[in-house]
């Protein structure tokens, strides 16, 4: 008997609510240090398998065999940590800092300054997200968010304004010896950082003023990502003094493209940092797909990259959403047991008054879900893998494919909405034999332009509709014949 004939949908009811059980993942409470408010802010595990939170009010704490005890605390609001055996690195609003428990009694002896070369001041906006490992031993990584302090005349600004401090909206690398070193720019304000299984960084910056809705991208050195108050302290930019100054059509030949665009209020209002799956299937069919959280939606979203001419582009889904998850999602983490450890930071500003901060989890059941795994662009259309084999008597009709097409206009508004929206027949659609893969041709692609589908009717060999049948594909980059 195949596992999709036991997938019986459960009926919940709880507090006069019914909710449908996923029978593939189930979110679990995890439990937080004892009458302590733990807003997330970073999250890691070390090799010895100690998980490490960082919270926004400035303690560290550290979970072994269960137990919870505080690390470290009195930092100043710490934006990631990155654990390793007795010691943590924490990215603050002024430095970087290694805290070491040199005597084995779990508690850090030593607050160790690596870097405090970073600028500072008091607005509520400065934060210095992080931290993870460069490819060379001994450097680190992280991104300075956009300011909001008051213009030279005195004028006020809002978190879109004028810094007067150096490297705001960039990414850095700090050297082994300590040494900062700005890496890439134009970052709104990009929630955290991440490196892939691969050793290459990336971080999903946030929808506001440049930032069309909320994108992820690939951080390579030297590259300008769209904000143009980050080019200020580029001296090689002849509009440095005056960057917003400087003609739209300049700024956006020298930006580089996000690899994927999180339609916003769709998928994502405010993401956080992203985590990849190494669980090796442990985790369900997602090995080496990342996995992004909102901070306003109770919603994490599942990402499937390619490269196409050498740059990164894909797909985004909706991974989970509600059915008990919690919003405020913030950091994740993959745990030594191979569930999804969820940061949640419920308070401030990000969480628009919802309430809530702590620890979730989601566990995988075994049963595998029926999903679109990954969409791999070609030349006449996109090629959809599937996680199950589909039903392959019923007919694909291309007139149920729910295909359109549009782009985010760059520009300084805070948020675009989608723009020229085009509703798409597909030509003709095809599925493999074996039923693992569906081939939609499509008139016409058009580079820059984010590809939406939704496959509702699509069933597997059980009966199953799509987990998740809405599909977004961004095509910065045609195939080459």
């Amino acid at each position: 008997m195949r596992n999709g004939s036991l997938l019986l949908i459960i009926k919940i009811i709880s507090s006069g609510f019914c909710l449908w059980a996923d029978p593939s993942y189930s979110v679990q409470p995890y439990p937080t240090p004892p009458g302590v408010v733990c807003e997330v802010t970073g999250l890691d595990y070390s090799d010895d398998g100690t998980l490490y939170i960082c919270t926004r009010r400035g303690d560290v704490w550290a979970q072994k065999n269960g137990d919870w005890q505080r690390f470290a605390h009195g930092l100043h609001e710490p934006m990631g940590l990155l654990a390793g055996p007795g010691f943590a690195v924490v990215s603050q609003r002024p430095e970087v800092t290694r805290l070491v428990d040199e005597d084995g009694d779990g508690t850090a002896d030593r607050y160790e300054t690596i870097c405090d070369q970073i600028a500072m001041e008091a607005n509520f906006h400065q934060y210095n997200y992080g931290l993870v490992e460069g490819k060379i031993a001994g450097s680190l990584h992280g991104i300075l968010s956009c300011s909001g302090l008051s213009k030279p005349d005195g004028s006020p600004a809002s978190a879109n304004g004028f810094s007067p401090i150096p490297y705001r909206m960039w990414s850095y690398r700090i050297t082994p010896s300590g040494e900062f070193r700005p890496w890439s720019s134009g970052l709104r304000t990009a929630n955290g950082i991440g490196k892939s299984p691969q050793g290459e960084l990336f971080a999903a910056d946030n929808q506001g003023d440049w930032v069309a809705t909320s994108m992820l991208h690939h951080l390579e050195e030297g590259y300008f990502y769209g904000h143009p108050a980050a080019l200020r302290w580029d001296q090689n930019f002849p509009y440095s003094q005056d960057p917003k100054s400087a003609p739209i059509d300049l700024l956006e030949k020298m930006r580089k493209p996000p690899a994927v665009h999180f339609p916003h209020g769709e998928l994502a209002n405010s993401p956080g940092s992203p985590a990849w799956d190494t669980t090796g299937g442990k985790f369900g069919p997602f090995a080496g797909q990342m996995f992004i959280g909102d901070i306003v939606h109770p919603r994490i979203i599942r990402v499937a990259l390619e490269k196409v001419n050498g740059q990164y582009q894909g797909a985004c889904f909706s991974f989970y959403h509600a059915e008990g998850l919690k919003a405020g999602i913030c950091r994740l983490a993959f745990s030594p047991a191979d569930e999804l450890i969820i940061g949640r930071v419920g308070k401030g500003n990000w969480a628009r008054g919802k309430p809530g901060s702590g620890l979730q989890k989601i566990a995988y059941s075994g049963i595998p879900p029926f999903e679109i795994h990954r969409i791999e662009l070609q030349t006449d259309g996109f090629l959809f893998h599937l996680t199950q084999p589909i039903n392959q008597s019923i007919k694909l009709d291309p007139k149920n494919f729910g295909v359109q097409s549009y782009h985010y206009p760059y520009g300084p508004n805070y948020g675009y909405p989608k723009t020229d929206i085009q509703k798409i027949v597909p030509t003709r659609v095809e599925q493999s034999l074996d039923g693992s893969t569906i081939r939609v041709m499509i008139p016409n692609l058009e580079e820059s332009k984010i590809y939406q589908f939704n496959l509702p009717q699509i069933q597997d060999v059980d009966g199953r509709t799509l987990r998740n049948p809405v599909a977004y594909y961004t095509l910065n980059e045609l195939v080459k014949d």
